[in-house]
């Protein structure tokens, strides 16, 4: 009987096929993985500050507006009240000059990035606001413009910010990617994106090199898909 195989000829090229689209699919596959992570980390941090947000409040009366006087130099006591319901490793001070601290700030103390970007590509520098390290790894940082909360932006009034990594250290260090932004009210948090604010069609589009495109919106967006 006439026996049927492959040749060796054969059997290296259908390997040499599969090898090929292996190095294709491969780090697609792990890309999406590592992007589903960062959105679910995200998901989790902002669900911890919100818990955080109501129990700062809850210690104010009820609101934050007039809670950490001096504008921004009230960013340091809003450190130090998140830094009373988070588990953290490490606490940052901020520059007494600006924020009221008595550091040198989120980066030079080793709580925040001396580099990172915007989801356009561009580059942000060092931070001198006061900052944390959690037990999880991520990285937050503190800011108030305005302890009134009365800072108008789109359907609200702000209080400040926080700024969130929650990738830590680790690479992308990119506003829509690892780091989401948050604006505090006098009465909750909300994703920056959400409201009328920086919209996401326009603030977060991946591999759009747009002045707008900071990535800034990203934080509604990933939040409520």
């Amino acid at each position: 009987m006439k026996k049927i195989g492959f040749t060796l000829a054969e059997t290296l090229i259908v390997i040499a096929i599969i090898g090929i689209i292996a190095s294709i699919v491969t780090p697609m596959l792990f890309g999406t993985t590592s992007d589903a992570e960062l959105k679910a980390k995200w998901k989790k941090q902002y669900s911890d500050l919100s818990q955080a947000t109501m129990m700062i409040i809850a210690d104010n009366g009820g609101s934050l507006a007039g809670a950490f006087p001096g504008d921004n130099a009230g960013s340091e006591n809003l450190k130090n009240a998140f830094a009373s319901k988070l588990n953290i490793i490490k606490d940052c001070s901020g520059t007494s000059s600006t924020w009221g601290g008595t550091g040198a700030g989120g980066s030079a103390e080793g709580c925040w990035h001396s580099l990172w970007y915007r989801l356009n590509g561009t580059t942000l520098g060092t931070s001198t606001n006061p900052a944390l390290i959690l037990n999880n790894g991520c990285l937050i940082y503190f800011r108030i413009d305005n302890s009134s909360c009365n800072d108008d932006i789109g359907e609200y009034s702000r209080c400040g910010q926080i700024i969130v990594d929650v990738n830590g250290f680790k690479k992308p260090n990119t506003i829509g990617k690892d780091i989401y932004y948050i604006n505090i009210i006098t009465n909750s948090i909300i994703p920056v994106g959400a409201r009328d604010y920086l919209d996401p069609s326009t603030t977060c589009v991946e591999g759009s090199t747009e002045t707008d495109n900071t990535g800034r919106g990203c934080a509604a967006k990933y939040l409520y898909e």
